[in-house]
């Protein structure tokens, strides 16, 4: 069983209150009553550790005195008792309470140790592993034996740890609770602290973590890469590096996001440039047939050339005989006569010019308002005249 630190602290702290170097007991008076020698209150005695745990209790709640064990641990005693759902339960909740973590998965850098009780003669030990790319690879990870104080040279079992993942094999056997996780300085994994300490740093560390996320997809959307912003909330880490390999040898791998718009290139950020759609043209092209009793009229396509709208109207040269000619009137028009079973039909090409989004001039009109000079960029022609009349004023008498 661990005991909390904070428990043993306030424990300690209490021994040496009294006059012995490891009292065991305190003595106080109770108030509102008068003792045989005259003084006032009751007194009243109460063992260290009970003190210890009322004010612990008071302080973060009541102490967590679940004997820990690692969820291997709690699988194997639970095959023990032929208990198969308690089995699968522990299995699963180990996995569960890892990948839900805040800080999981790990990344190159980390810091992970593991803390070993005392156990009959051996005494109590540490080991300190760091996470590496297994093969250079930056989503295969594995460990390496930074550091032990075990006693003899059979430290470093669960390095190099499982392929992909080289910290759940260390998760599941030596328990959440003897591992302590640093990433960048800071610990974001603490085994050891149970209690409303350890719910304050999960909810710091969630919360840094989010505003993490919020910055990087806040960057891709100025960038003009919403593809990279979506990719980052999905993932809930930052982006790896493309890695496509350099067009030359000595041009390096691709930096940039893995998911990013082609090219590949080897600075970190370069951006693509934003899809452009292309202009539309002055003039359209509308092409419209009317049936052999003129009593419907079905829109055929909008075409950009006149040369193509009126190959539509005539069939693609199917009708030789198609005859065309000009509307009286409107000689932008232009008339194409089909012969038809039922009676010749009709095919008209019509122009339409295409105008500006009146949206598009609303904006345009904002924006040179925004960019008029106004009074206060001829300060000196807007102001009250009270100085005294020019020359040509006083000559003509008039101010």
């Amino acid at each position: 069983m661990r005991r909390d630190s904070r428990l043993t602290t306030i424990i300690e702290a209490l021994q040496k209150m009294g006059p012995h170097s490891s009292a065991v007991r305190l003595w106080g008076r109770a108030p509102g009553a008068t003792g045989e020698d005259g003084a006032t209150g009751n007194v009243w005695a109460a063992d260290v550790h009970d003190v210890a745990r009322h004010v612990f209790t008071r302080l973060y709640g009541r102490p967590d005195t679940t004997p820990a064990a690692s969820p291997l641990a709690q699988a194997d005693a639970a095959k023990r008792a032929r208990d198969l759902p308690g089995e699968l339960n522990a299995l699963m909740s180990g996995h569960y309470s890892l990948t839900t973590a805040p800080w999981y998965p790990a990344r190159e850098g980390d810091l992970v140790h593991v803390a070993f009780e005392a156990a009959g003669q051996a005494p109590a030990f540490g080991e300190t592993y760091v996470v590496e790319p297994r093969g250079g690879h930056p989503d295969d990870l594995k460990l390496r034996l930074l550091h032990h104080t075990a006693p003899d040279d059979s430290a470093g079992f669960f390095a190099p740890g499982l392929v992909g993942d080289g910290i759940s094999e260390l998760w599941m056997e030596a328990g959440p609770h003897r591992l302590t996780v640093i990433r960048d300085g800071q610990v974001v994994h603490d085994g050891g602290r149970r209690g409303r300490g350890s719910a304050a740093a999960r909810i710091l560390f969630e919360a840094e973590h989010h505003a993490a996320t919020m910055r990087e997809v806040q960057r891709y959307l100025e960038r003009g890469e919403p593809e990279l912003a979506l990719a980052r909330l999905q993932s809930g880490q930052p982006l790896p590096p493309c890695g496509a390999p350099g067009v030359t040898p000595e041009q390096p791998d691709c930096p940039r996001p893995r998911g990013h718009r082609p090219p590949c290139s080897d600075t970190a950020d370069y951006v693509a440039p934003p899809h452009e759609c292309p202009a539309l043209p002055e003039q359209l092209y509308a092409v419209l047939s009317v049936g052999p009793k003129r009593t419907t009229v079905s829109f055929e396509g909008l075409y950009a050339e006149k040369d193509a709208a009126l190959d539509i109207a005539s069939g693609w040269d199917q009708h030789a005989e198609a005859e065309r000619r000009v509307g009286k009137g409107v000689p932008d028009y232009v008339f194409v006569d089909l012969p038809a079973p039922g009676g010749p039909s009709l095919a008209v090409v019509a122009p339409m010019p295409v105008k500006p989004d009146p949206r598009a001039e609303d904006e345009w009109a904002a924006e040179g308002m925004a960019a008029a000079l106004g009074p206060d960029d001829y300060a000196d022609d807007y102001q009250d005249r009270d100085d005294e009349p020019t020359a040509d004023e006083a000559a003509g008498g008039v101010r």
